[in-house]
């Protein structure tokens, strides 16, 4: 391999990061986009050309500079900040390996301090607000229809986001095991067995618009959805939600928030950690307890809002399990 930059970072990008070391599509756009960004401020800044970038040019001092930058110029959060050095820092400890002259700047680069963040708000939808989303789209249409599965799955999976970009029709398996095969952090599979609601909606799904194979989800061109146009379909129907439901107007609803609140409602109605970790596709039971905060204030007010809902006196009959599909609709209704 040629050890100039330009070859170096087209082997970072194209082979290494995907093939080499295993990481996932969104590492790798994440590293990538740490590299594209630090290049273009170096053009820009210090006024060179992209050919004539080298190694002197990735010095403790740029990088600080160019993480300034994008954290005070551009408003990028603590946690972006700190993906753009790690990708930065990556590239640097692959290129010390091929070519030595690089080793120097890695070392430095790894010296850049990580900056603390904030520590994020691990919220959550009730029930009830993630009905009202549901509730808020018009599934006359085909678009509509569509983002009404989108949502419906990716919630019924927990899937995160690079996961339900991935999807394709052959992962999901109808019959004796009613499952999807989720292809996940650290290039590891999973399966994750679905309930009968989304197996009928699938299955409607695929019918309606004549699928039967490549890729689940896509956008308006008929390319594989992205993650942003996924992130726009859940704000929207978040936003259209929240004129009718006032508790979503503070709550910035996300794939991740949707993840999360699969698994709080699934620890609320009496599934065991164990359970849920597998379920994530978590590595450790201590992830899964930090993902779910467990013992939080809103944890406890939610088990709370929980048994009074379950175990209101003038119940005429328990709750059913969430096997059941109709529950969403049941549990609803004793809340009016």
């Amino acid at each position: 391999m040629n050890k100039t930059f330009p070859s170096m970072l087209e082997y970072f990008v194209v082979s290494y990061v995907k093939n080499e070391a295993g990481m996932s599509p969104e590492t790798l756009r994440s590293y990538y986009t740490a590299i594209e960004q630090f290049v273009l401020w170096l053009k820009k800044s210090q006024t060179l050309q992209i050919e004539d970038i080298n190694v002197i040019h990735f010095d403790k001092s740029y990088i600080r500079m160019f993480l300034s930058y994008i954290e005070t110029e551009k408003s990028v959060s603590i946690s972006t900040r700190n993906q753009r050095r790690a990708g930065i820092v990556a590239f640097l400890s692959f290129a010390a390996d091929i070519n030595p002259v690089y080793a120097n700047a890695y070392l430095n680069a790894k010296d850049i301090k990580i900056k603390k963040a904030p520590k994020p708000k691990k919220d959550f939808l009730t029930i009830e607000e993630y009905q009202a989303i549901l509730e808020s789209i018009n599934i006359s249409t085909d678009a509509g229809y569509k983002h009404f599965i989108l949502i419906n799955v990716m919630y019924d999976t927990a899937a995160r986001v690079d996961e339900t970009v991935r999807m394709n029709l052959k992962d999901f398996s109808f019959g004796k095991e009613n499952s999807v095969v989720i292809f996940g952090k650290g290039s590891k599979y999973r399966r994750v067995y679905l309930t009968k609601h989304t197996v009928k909606l699938m299955k409607q799904f695929r019918q309606k618009f004549l699928l039967e194979n490549g890729a689940l989800f896509r956008n308006r061109c008929g390319d594989r959805i992205s993650d942003s146009g996924i992130d726009y379909i859940l704000k929207k129907y978040a936003l259209a939600a929240s004129e009718k439901l006032d508790s979503l107007t503070n709550k910035t609803v996300s794939s991740h928030m949707l993840r999360r609140s699969k698994a709080t409602h699934m620890l609320l109605n009496g599934a065991s950690l164990p359970v849920i970790q597998r379920f994530l596709g978590h590595e450790s039971i201590q992830t899964t307890e930090a993902y779910l905060e467990i013992g939080s204030d809103a944890m406890m007010k939610a088990v709370e809002a929980a048994g009074n809902l379950i175990f209101k006196d003038n119940a005429e009959e328990p709750i059913a399990s969430w096997k059941d599909p109709e529950i969403l609709k049941k549990l609803k209704g004793l809340i009016k």
